[in-house]
């Protein structure tokens, strides 16, 4: 049973191994809880506003899409913004930089990460840095650049750092899971670790609906609510837009190493784009291991259609490049939001 159908049958959904597990997952929820209330009680406080966008769910909620539209609504409104992401697993990840002035690119993916230099490259006249050590980061943030506000791409479980907002996505499909904590469930962290200065935003792809039982739950939770949506848009070949109706006919597989592929899928299919064979590998997958590849480097496909996010990391593979094909998400912040997040950041 490979990482996707072991999530599917026992994480997202409750099951005998689930519940063998749910006394473990009390004692890591406990710790959890112990760990945001106590641990860390005089964290790092920056000279500029600090954002995070986080998941207390495992695996990707859209933060990254939502990361960008953020900026660029924050940066449309006036303010300097820049970004601080992991970087998770890239070769800056330990040793932390600056991946991008917001004019050009000061590294390449491998450095940068996938995620990170997808936001690098979708946010121009908006620095861009990476590493582990949030604080390390924002201290060298307030040395190279003078921001109004940073946004950190996933660091709601980063405690050592001090934030004025904390935006906590949650993916309109897969939920809270089947409501467990890990390693029972697909919950990073009990519900009631939220902090009280948070935005819940319920991500909602290609027009799906959540389900009432989710929206109850999240309501309860008394936290400002709001609906994120994302479409997918436009196909890329070598950066320019070809349109879905010109893939009629055509071969095509797809290729994704990201936490929720099955999400992947119904963006193609949103678009009337018919394909044979879906590659899955690892979120955050390098695309360095040959013997992982074999399928992917053998098929015969004419075109290979990825995620923005894959895209970063597929263009560097020659063999690919010439039949390589990216669909991009349009991501759409509900203006109230972002007057919210403004009277926050104000207040």
């Amino acid at each position: 049973m490979d990482k996707h159908s072991f999530a599917r049958n026992h994480l997202l959904t409750r099951s005998l191994l689930s519940y063998l597990l749910y006394p473990t997952s009390c004692i890591y929820a406990g710790f959890m809880l112990f760990r945001r209330r106590y641990l860390y009680r005089k964290p790092y406080r920056a000279p500029f506003k600090v954002i995070s966008i986080g998941n207390i769910v495992s695996g990707g909620s859209g933060k990254t899409p939502i990361t960008i539209a953020l900026a660029n609504a924050l940066q449309a409104l006036g303010l300097k913004v820049a970004i601080a992401s992991r970087g998770y697993l890239a070769g800056w990840e330990d040793r932390g930089g600056q991946i991008s002035d917001g004019t050009k690119l000061l590294t390449n993916v491998a450095n940068a990460g996938d995620e990170a230099m997808m936001v690098a490259s979708s946010l121009p006249g908006i620095p861009v840095f990476v590493g582990r050590k949030r604080s390390a980061i924002l201290e060298l943030i307030s040395k190279s650049i003078s921001p109004d506000i940073v946004i950190l791409d996933d660091a709601l479980q980063h405690l050592k750092v001090a934030r004025d907002l904390d935006l906590i996505v949650f993916d309109s499909l897969v939920g809270l899971g089947n409501g467990f904590v890990i390693p029972a469930g697909y919950l990073r962290e009990p519900l009631s670790s939220l902090p009280e200065n948070a935005i819940i935003l319920l991500h909602s792809k290609n027009g799906h609906t959540p389900n009432q039982e989710l929206m109850h739950c999240l309501k309860n939770l008394q936290l400002p609510l709001f609906m994120v949506n994302s479409q997918a848009s436009r196909i890329l070949r070598d950066n320019a837009e070809i349109t879905p109706s010109s893939l009629m006919g055509k071969s095509i597989s797809l290729v994704s190493a990201i936490a929720h592929p099955d999400s992947f899928e119904d963006s193609v299919n949103s678009l009337g784009i018919t394909y044979h064979k879906h590659h899955r590998f690892p979120d955050h997958f390098a695309y360095q291991d040959d013997a992982a590849m074999t399928n992917l480097l053998n098929d015969v496909s004419e075109y290979l259609l990825c995620t923005a996010k894959d895209y970063t990391k597929l263009q560097s593979v020659p063999t690919l490049k010439d039949r390589l094909l990216c669909l991009n998400l349009e991501t759409t912040l509900d203006s109230a939001l972002v007057d919210k997040v403004m009277e926050l950041i104000e207040n």
